[in-house]
């Protein structure tokens, strides 16, 4: 029968050190195996190594607000959506705010549906204009690559008008010179008269 793998394979006194060496490389290799460190299977290849061979330094929260600049905040105004939904954000909020106060709900709380309302809709007001502003540049595109194919077409039309009337001119000087040959077959002749 063949033997128990459960046994003690450790080698017994009688054996020579070879044997007892070889067995300790065997379980270290073993161990090794099973203790390698696998690479991360949800990393793209190369995707965390820059083209030199190093890794991209960590970002921190402080060098994340340094980039944060007082101008930014001067100009935000001027950014796409952002006044409309920031008027709206204000108007909803001192409307919920205002109501729920005249309703008789305590200041604080009042006040925390007006910061609530601000929040939501300022939100959903900025959402709704960059869909909007993408289905507007979904459709210039669209207008776009309309133009340039009818563009395209009325030049095909043109070289095609071109090409006709190149082959009715052909046509018709073909048709004079045959014209004309027959009138030489025909004068060519001894006429008695």
């Amino acid at each position: 029968m063949a033997a128990d793998t459960r046994e003690d394979t450790s080698p017994k006194s009688s054996e020579s050190g070879s044997s007892a060496e070889a067995s300790s490389a065997r379980k270290s290799e073993t161990y090794e195996t099973f203790n390698k460190r696998l690479p991360n299977a949800n990393v793209l290849p190369g995707g965390t190594t820059n083209t030199a061979g190093g890794r991209p330094k960590e970002v921190s929260l402080v060098e994340a607000v340094k980039t944060v600049q007082l101008e930014d905040f001067r100009n935000i105004h001027k950014l796409p959506c952002v006044r409309d939904s920031l008027l709206t954000g204000i108007l909803s909020g001192f409307g919920l705010g205002g109501l729920r106060a005249v309703l008789g709900a305590p200041l604080p709380r009042a006040s925390n549906w007006a910061v609530g309302g601000f929040c939501i809709s300022a939100f959903t007001m900025y959402e709704y204009c960059h869909y909007q502003r993408r289905r507007e540049k979904d459709g210039m595109k669209r207008a776009v690559e309309l133009l340039d194919r009818k563009k395209i077409e009325r030049e095909r039309e043109k070289k095609m008008e071109v090409a006709r009337e190149e082959r009715r001119k052909a046509k018709e000087e073909a048709d004079k010179l045959a014209e004309e040959e027959e009138r030489k077959k025909k004068s060519k002749g001894w006429k008695f008269w």
